[in-house]
């Protein structure tokens, strides 16, 4: 009943994973802030369990991201830590979801693309300011990247809706709009900082993303 999840929250850690992992192994960040990013990784582990019961291999992925946490200090994730378990959860995330991608209808394939690089650009963005970062640098970068990955999932649902019938598209039509809506609000959540050149706060990123992820999860519900 809910396999159409699989076409979310898989792509939304696998681009949550790219960016945390860039940060902890390339950033040149101090290590209370390493630390604080570090402490972020059992949510996706947690996450990525929550999904396995829908495909049963995908726990493997959490349980390296727990085992990884479980052996490292804080804020010597770089210095001392196996990191390669990190990579070996990272590439497991991109095997399902590439495997997942070739299985697919070529829309399907570019709904599931987008998704990585819209909601993983959310989501990191999320953990990130939860974390307490100083890299201002993330704070506008993550939201054009969502904006971009925005309008190729928007693309990806045009195109797919081409393959329906008139008298289909007549009965989803507002449950579309009411998603455009929803990802257009996740938008200007996500990016009100940057406009109004004011400090970004929790409650508008948090908000940003839930509508973001509303959105894509709607559309995920109403066509595949």
């Amino acid at each position: 009943m809910f396999f159409y999840l699989l076409n979310v929250i898989p792509p939304m850690l696998l681009g949550a994973q790219c960016v945390l992992l860039l940060i902890l192994l390339k950033g040149d960040i101090c290590p209370g802030q390493r630390g604080r990013i570090h402490k972020q990784l059992p949510i996706i582990a947690a996450l990525w369990l929550a999904i396995s019961p829908l495909f049963w291999p995908l726990a493997s992925v959490g349980l390296i991201i727990l085992a990884f946490f479980s052996q490292v200090k804080v804020s010597k994730t770089r210095d001392s830590g196996p990191i390669w378990l990190l990579q070996v959860a990272l590439g497991f995330a991109i095997a399902f979801n590439v495997l997942h991608i070739f299985a697919s209808e070529r829309p399907q394939g570019l709904f599931i693309l987008a998704s990585t690089m819209f909601l993983g650009a959310g989501a990191s963005h999320v953990l990130l300011l939860r974390a307490r970062t100083r890299l201002q640098a993330f704070h506008r970068l993550l939201p054009v990247a969502g904006i971009v990955a925005a309008m190729l999932v928007s693309l990806a649902i045009l195109w797919q809706t081409q393959m329906y019938s008139l008298n289909y598209l007549h009965s989803i039509i507002w449950h579309l709009v009411g998603c455009f809506a929803l990802i257009l609000a996740g938008i200007v959540g996500s990016t009100w900082h940057i406009f109004t050149n004011t400090t970004i706060s929790k409650l508008q990123l948090n908000s940003g993303f839930v509508m973001s992820f509303a959105a894509v999860t709607g559309f995920a519900a109403l066509l595949y």
